[in-house]
């Protein structure tokens, strides 16, 4: 048996191809047929009904098909696959959070080295504070881009206060 995720523009679908001639989507069986016209063209019979497509392959899971004059964007991927994929994107949702950057003491902000909708790396110089007569090198505690900045240099803030997000 072969197991497929089909993404159909936005619709989700399990395909699970049976045999020759049968074909099981969301756990509904249809008899299929598929005749390929040409390198690109084919006829596809699901049940009785008949609809000629085409299809052009972008890369190894993405096509862009052609049906009956409707045109899909649709990505097919094993089960394992569309499996690794959601725990890579799952993943990729947990490193890119929101963060807000807070003051650790109180103080007034000599300079803001970055501005709305610039890139910052972990680490990276954000904020000059000064503290009891001291330059305190404030460094970006995760990597994305600067969504918001709450002070203006010259500032005075208290412990706590927050400085900017991260996003």
């Amino acid at each position: 048996m072969n197991d497929f995720i089909i993404s159909v523009n936005s619709s989700r679908f399990d395909v699970r191809i049976l045999n020759d001639s049968e074909l099981s989507i969301d756990e509904e069986k249809i008899n299929y047929e598929l005749i390929q016209v040409d390198s690109y063209s084919y006829l596809l019979k699901l049940d009785n009904k008949v609809f000629k497509l085409t299809s052009e392959k972008i890369n190894g899971e993405l096509f862009k098909v052609l049906i009956d004059g409707n045109h899909y964007d649709i990505t097919v991927r094993t089960g394992l696959q569309d499996k690794a994929f959601k725990l890579l994107e799952s993943n990729l949702r947990i490193q890119s959070h929101h963060t807000n950057v807070k003051a650790p003491m109180p103080g007034l902000i000599l300079k803001i080295r970055k501005s709305v909708g610039e890139k910052v790396e972990q680490g990276e110089s954000i904020i000059i504070l000064e503290a009891m007569k001291m330059e305190n090198d404030l460094k970006a505690p995760a990597s994305g881009f600067i969504e918001k900045i709450f002070v203006t240099e010259g500032s005075a803030v208290e412990k706590g206060t927050s400085l900017l997000s991260i996003d």
